[in-house]
């Protein structure tokens, strides 16, 4: 049996993997500090380990993942994950193999692993906290000279004279935050695209915008990568609403002419998990060659 974590910006989701399918699933709130996150990993682990055999133990984490060090470093929404390397850490205290990699890379790997891809240069757009990404080549993912290949939440857009980014401008958490601060409305996410699809100001406006951000975002990579398909994940990836709004604006004439086709990834928001399985089972596979 594997172990594997998924950790994000507002929550760090685990699972129990047995023959290839995820079995026992829960999630924790992320915590704020890195020596409560330890205690976090070694107080779940226990109780996995004392119930089951476990084989490896596998992390999707956000942030330049160095896959063979563990090292994790950039920026991430948890600002502490280069603290410490975690992931050396629990392989050392409970002696068990340990895999890590990028989460973007993770639902990548899941999609690769479990469902043969018939395209060869393929692109991943990962839309929660922030915006992750990833370029498969021929089944490989693409890593660059600093690990940060597909790294699409920081191309820079220039929002009414500020420049940000795009993780900054296209996610629904961010959109949350802006509208707090212009309109002093504080909404949940949820709430704010409901409004949205109701055509409800201020939230139709500001996420209309997101949308052509993200919009812009894939029209840039389709020309600059020019990827046989781009893949959407993300828990936001599996709301048929959301994908149809992005669909839609990708239709505006500014758009028009691009080749460029979308997908929501098969797992959805367990595609990272998958990934982390997928990951550690690549490794074995390389490890026997």
């Amino acid at each position: 049996m594997y172990l594997v974590f998924d950790i994000g910006g507002s929550s760090t989701k685990y699972a129990l993997i047995e023959n290839e399918k995820i079995i026992k699933k829960d999630s924790a709130k992320s915590l704020p500090t890195m020596d409560e996150f330890i205690k976090f990993l070694e107080e779940t682990v226990n109780k996995f380990v004392a119930e089951y055999d476990i084989d490896a133990i596998g992390f999707s984490s956000p942030g330049t993942v160095d896959s063979k060090s563990f090292h994790v470093g950039g920026l991430t929404a948890l600002g502490y994950l280069d603290e410490r390397n975690f992931a050396k850490h629990i392989e050392d205290k409970f002696k068990i193999p340990v895999a890590i990699e990028n989460d973007a890379n993770c639902a990548a790997l899941g999609e690769i692993y479990y469902k043969e891809l018939e395209e060869s240069l393929v692109c991943f757009v990962i839309i929660g906290s922030g915006i992750g990404g990833a370029v498969v080549k021929d089944r490989e993912i693409l890593r660059g000279l600093s690990l940060e290949s597909g790294e699409f939440g920081y191309m820079l857009f220039n929002d009414f004279g500020k420049v940000k980014n795009l993780s900054t401008l296209g996610t629904l958490p961010n959109m949350a935050r802006a509208i707090k601060e212009k309109y002093d409305l504080d909404l949940d996410t949820y709430t704010i695209f409901e409004n949205y699809l109701k055509k409800e100001e201020p939230c139709y406006s500001e996420v209309d915008k997101m949308f052509t951000y993200l919009a812009m975002g894939l029209y840039n990579i389709a020309y600059s990568i020019n990827p046989e398909i781009i893949y959407i994940g993300g828990a936001i990836s599996e709301d048929e609403n959301f994908m149809t709004a992005l669909k839609d604006k990708l239709k505006d004439d500014i758009f028009a002419g691009v080749s460029l086709k979308i997908r929501p990834v098969s797992f959805f928001n367990d595609n990272n998990l998958y990934g982390a399985y997928a990951n550690i089972k690549l490794r074995e596979e390389r490890e026997k060659l």
